[in-house]
């Protein structure tokens, strides 16, 4: 029980370490953001490790985070430029 228990207080260490670097080198959205993916990625690591059932809700959640996570990091932008570039080399 020891052993679980240094083990917790180690990886939350890192944990509080990591977020107090990324604090001072990124904006709070991106902090916010991360921090939030890592909730997630815990929770469905709980989910396979304790086999529970991953209903709709869990679904919608997961969509809902992928989608803020895609939107925010402004990829769809560019993916419209490339796809753009790509149409305009074939057209010539």
């Amino acid at each position: 029980m020891w052993a679980y228990l240094i083990c917790n207080m180690i990886t939350q260490y890192f944990c509080i370490r990591s977020v107090f670097i990324l604090t001072t080198e990124c904006s709070s959205l991106i902090v916010t953001l991360v921090i939030t993916l890592r909730k997630f990625i815990s929770l469905i690591f709980s989910i396979i490790y304790f086999q529970n059932d991953f209903t709709l809700y869990h679904w919608i959640g997961t969509a809902a985070v992928f989608l803020g996570t895609f939107l925010f990091s402004n990829i769809h932008k560019d993916i419209y430029r490339y796809l753009k570039k790509d149409k305009i080399q074939h057209v010539e």
